[in-house]
C-alpha cells in the first residue's frame, strides 16, 4: 500500500485520486495513518464504456487520429471515447502506461475508465492478441510525433 503525507495530498490531489483509482493510498498525518483512499468497488454488473454498434476499422487514418490525440496530452475519457472503439483504445492506454514519456497511473486508470478490466494482464493479453494496433508501427509514429514542432498558430 502506498503512502501520502497530508501535505503532499493537499498540494497533489489529482495524482494522488489517480493512484488511488489502482489501489488503496494511506494518508498519514504527524506520522500516523489517519485515511485511507481506496478504490470504488467493481460492479459486477458494470458494463464497458459504450461503444458504437459497429466497431470502427483501424485504418491509417484512425491510427493517425490516435496517434495525434495521445501526442496532445489529453487524456480525458471523454476526448478518447469520440476518437474510436473504447477497448481499442483502452488497450493503446494500457500499452502507453509502459513507455517513458507518459504517466503510467495516469495512462491505466484511463485505460479502467475506457473499459474496465483492460490492465489486468489476461485481458490486455487477449488485447494484444487479438488487437489491430501494432506497436511496432504504432509507437515510433508516435515517437516521431512527440518530436516534431508544434505547427505554428494562425
Amino acid at each position: 500500500m502506498q503512502t501520502v503525507h497530508a501535505t503532499a495530498l493537499k498540494n497533489r490531489l489529482g495524482e494522488v485520486l489517480a493512484r488511488a483509482a489502482l489501489g488503496p493510498v494511506a494518508i498519514q498525518r504527524h506520522g500516523r495513518v489517519v485515511a485511507l483512499l481506496v478504490p470504488p468497488p467493481a460492479e459486477k454488473n458494470r458494463k464497458p464504456a459504450a461503444r458504437p454498434a459497429k466497431s470502427p476499422r483501424w485504418n491509417r487514418r484512425a491510427e493517425e487520429r490516435v496517434v495525434e490525440l495521445c501526442a496532445q496530452g489529453d487524456f480525458r475519457p471523454s476526448r478518447w471515447l469520440r476518437a474510436g472503439d473504447a477497448q481499442t483504445l483502452a488497450g493503446v492506454a494500457t500499452m502507453l502506461a509502459s513507455e517513458h514519456d507518459f504517466d503510467r497511473t495516469r495512462m491505466l486508470a484511463l485505460a479502467e475508465r475506457l473499459h474496465p478490466g483492460m490492465t489486468t494482464p489476461a485481458t490486455f493479453n487477449r488485447w494484444l492478441a487479438r488487437t489491430p494496433v501494432h506497436a511496432a508501427r504504432f509507437l515510433p509514429q508516435l515517437a516521431a510525433r512527440l518530436r516534431a514542432p508544434e505547427p505554428a498558430a494562425k
